[in-house]
């Protein structure tokens, strides 16, 4: 089974356009390359556009948990920290369907 971890956040109102374009241009490719990495998407919300969620699908919990080792994860929140309206959460879960990748 497949490990995901989601992390949800607001912006300042002023700074979700800047926030969205760093993730898309520099967390996502980074993250995708990483080794394990399946999927990485950022959603903005329709009805509330300074929130959003960071989604990332892993083979398994131990590539996320490198990937965090690694010191990218806490780099690429650096990158987009001046947007936070509040602190972001994360949860993760297990997730099942997702095909394997060999």
């Amino acid at each position: 089974m497949a490990f995901v971890r989601v992390g949800q956040f607001k912006s300042l109102p002023d700074q979700a356009d800047k926030l969205r374009l760093i993730y898309e241009a520099e967390a996502i490719p980074a993250i995708r390359a990483a080794t394990g990495n399946v999927s990485a998407v950022l959603m903005q919300q329709h009805q509330d556009r300074e929130a959003f969620m960071a989604i990332t699908v892993w083979d398994t919990a131990e590539d996320a948990e490198r990937y965090d080792r690694s010191g990218q994860a806490a780099a690429m929140v650096d990158k987009i920290r001046f947007s936070f309206a509040e602190p972001p959460s994360l949860t993760t879960y297990e997730a099942f369907g997702v095909p394997r990748r060999n």
